[in-house]
């Protein structure tokens, strides 16, 4: 067998991809893997239904959601089934098997400031037999408790924690890290009275040494930029769906460009969010705060590039498991914006490469996407974007913090006639 080139193994993953966004949502998963077993070599795939099948060991989403109501999932199914080449062979073997899950919860900052109020005895009020459900759920849930990660709550309020008057970031993550030593049994555990068998100062000085890791990350600096290039692609995409005289693909064609030349790339996940708020944001509540745009439209701007940012995160953590076979990704929250975030942007599924460290996300809509993409990319822009030169050119300017910064300001500037 010939060795593959690391091209080689990019578009065979994009083929892989191409495979399970013309799959039917009506087919069987087993005829996915037996019609692409020589593309999917290698990879692992995560992928949603509402038709589990036995064969393939799964997880019910439906179940987990229905005993922690305030967890919201990233996939449109009910269920998820799971493929590798080794347990694909050890099903054929033996029938069935059981995979190991790595069950993971991430925080939005409502969610982890409840955490700081309740660690130093404040009232959570309304929100009290819902904060005493997650709690109970992370210590108990999926038989064994769940893993929590906090790390994007950290990216969210990294900024603001490097400013010396605001304490909040530092005493949310003290407050995070000091539950893992929280006293619960469950019969006696009192949501109003919680006792830690670690001190304040402990964790503070663990809070200390974890935001001193996280501003020092390049890959931390990394996500940052991440979260910007989707900010800006939010930006152009509004201040594109207020030029009514504009059709669909005349925008999609507009937008392409300017992520060519604002970022260097073709950021295809961070446009399939401004296509799905261009033709369908209508129809989803998640899309409101920019239906009629005002004085506070720029600030809501920020807080939805965040919400949709979370979903791209989850990329990242779904190829550092590092206790299953699988990392499946959850999200808490107090509030309806990450149900309508999954009901506007469904996951369909997740492809790992774990060689070469990438991971597609396939959402559920993709085909028409994909479609609707096809009619607006011109012969000129296509060939922009196929063009090898053009590529090295893209490649070898990628935009600093610095450059997406200056275009942040021209955009919200753009914007400001708008509001």
């Amino acid at each position: 067998m010939t060795t593959e080139t690391p091209q080689q193994r990019i578009m065979r993953l994009q083929y892989a991809a191409d495979a399970v966004i013309m799959h039917k949502t009506s087919d069987s998963f087993k005829n996915l893997i037996e019609n692409n077993k020589n593309l999917f070599c290698g990879f692992r795939i995560i992928y949603s239904t509402d038709a589990l099948e036995e064969k393939f060991s799964h997880s019910s989403l439906k179940k987990i959601e229905q005993h922690c109501p305030t967890l919201k999932k990233y996939f449109y199914g009910t269920g998820l089934l799971f493929y590798s080449e080794k347990l694909y062979e050890e099903i054929k073997a033996k029938g069935r098997i059981e995979i190991s899950l790595d069950y993971s919860l991430s925080f939005d900052s409502n969610v982890a400031e409840k955490f700081r109020i309740w660690e130093r005895g404040g009232s959570l009020d309304k929100d009290e037999k819902r904060f005493e459900g997650l709690v109970r759920f992370i210590k108990e849930g999926e038989g064994q408790g769940f893993n929590f990660d906090y790390s994007f709550f950290i990216i969210e309020n990294l900024i603001d924690s490097m400013k010396l008057e605001n304490h909040r970031p530092f005493n949310t993550i003290r407050a995070l890290k000091r539950f893992d030593y929280l006293e619960y049994e469950k019969e006696f555990f009192d949501v109003r009275n919680p006792r830690f068998y670690e001190s304040k100062e402990c964790s503070g000085q663990r809070a200390i040494r974890t935001l001193h890791a996280f501003h020092s990350s390049s890959e931390v600096k990394g996500f940052l930029n991440r979260r910007m290039a989707l900010y800006l692609i939010l930006l152009k995409a509004i201040i594109l769906k207020e030029q009514k005289n504009l059709c669909l693909s005349k925008k999609i064609e507009l937008l392409i460009e300017f992520s060519l030349d604002a970022l260097g790339a073709f950021a295809k996940t961070e446009i399939y969010f401004a296509w799905k708020l261009l033709k369908h944001g209508k129809s989803f509540r998640f899309f409101d705060p920019v239906a009629q745009l005002g004085k506070k439209s720029l600030q809501k701007i920020k807080g939805m590039s965040w919400d949709l940012f979370a979903i791209r995160y989850q990329e990242t953590l779904a190829s550092k498991s590092n206790v299953g076979d699988f990392y499946v990704p959850f999200f808490a929250s107090f509030d309806s914006r990450f149900v309508e975030l999954a009901k506007a942007c469904p996951i369909r599924a997740v492809i790992i490469d774990d060689i070469g460290k990438r991971v597609i996300t396939i959402y559920l809509d993709e085909c028409e996407f994909m479609v609707d993409l096809s009619k607006a990319i011109s012969p000129e822009l296509n060939h922009r974007l196929q063009d090898p030169c053009e590529k090295i050119k893209r490649m070898s300017r990628k935009p600093t913090t610095a450059d997406l910064k200056i275009k942040a300001d021209e955009l919200e500037l753009a914007l400001d006639k708008y509001c």
